[in-house]
């Protein structure tokens, strides 16, 4: 019997040694779809398919950034005591402020409250005379930016708001939002975690003038039957006639603050 066995063991490694055939999921075999050789793997892709995925991000975060302006903008408003067209309060006291709001397909909830200049702060009325609000968003729905459309929008900002009394609204603090978007024939699936370093608005502007903000991304690219799953870092920095978008470091463009077009530098 040990013979046999022998003589049977013996026979299955010479047939396997003869096949042809290759085990798809071997690392050696060129068509391992977890090859690094193999050119569609989408984790290890090429230079180029890697550049279209940074400059199709940077389009998404300019379109993304540009769009919430009008948002900003509202936030101010209603920290300085006036509710902007769509918007409304639905209750009101020294502790806090809740409303709700609406913007073409996107809707808003909201949380404020005001605060003086001194240490410890004081709560005061969001009247136009305090130093800063405290500003929680909630947004969700879709919005468009030029040809970019944005959907699935789930967002938690939470911001400070600063130098209300001076009418320059500066923020900071934390956003965090989930959304999806289409660009040519790809699709993105977008998580970040973002962080606002004094991105302010001078009076009677409309756009930003100065400021960062820091985001670290989760995406998930879909192209064709390729899937690709990746990390990146991104900072959008305001400056006068100077707007740009920095991914990973090294990877540079321009944002028209007008449109949220980008242009790779």
């Amino acid at each position: 019997m040990k013979t046999l066995l022998i003589g049977v063991a013996a026979l299955a490694f010479a047939g396997c040694g003869t096949s042809d055939s290759k085990d798809p999921m071997d690392p050696d075999n060129p068509d391992n779809p977890d090859n690094p050789d193999n050119p569609d793997n989408p984790d290890d892709p090429t230079p180029d398919m890697s550049a279209r995925d940074y400059d199709e991000l940077a389009g998404v975060i300019g379109a993304h950034v540009r769009a919430e302006f009008a948002v900003q903008l509202a936030s101010a408003e209603l920290s300085n005591g006036r509710v902007p067209a769509g918007f409304s309060v639905t209750s009101s006291s020294l502790a806090e402020i809740r409303g709700v709001g609406s913007a073409g397909s996107m809707n808003f909830e909201f949380l404020l409250y005001c605060h003086d200049a001194q240490i410890p702060h004081q709560l005061q009325p969001c009247d136009g005379t305090a130093h800063h609000s405290h500003f929680k968003l909630t947004a969700t729905g879709s919005q468009s930016v030029g040809s970019m459309s944005m959907s699935q929008i789930n967002r938690v900002a939470d911001w400070e708001i600063r130098d209300l009394a001076l009418g320059k609204a500066r923020f900071l603090g934390p956003d965090d939002n989930t959304m999806s978007t289409s660009v040519a024939d790809s699709s993105y699936a977008i998580t970040y975690d973002a962080n606002y370093t004094s991105v302010r608005y001078l009076a009677g502007q409309v756009i930003p003038t100065f400021g960062t903000i820091d985001f670290v991304l989760s995406v998930e690219r879909t192209r064709g039957s390729s899937v690709r799953n990746f990390q990146a870092n991104a900072q959008v920095s305001y400056a006068k006639d100077n707007n740009t978008l920095v991914l990973d470091g090294s990877k540079n463009y321009s944002i028209d603050i007008q449109t949220g077009a980008v242009t790779k530098l």
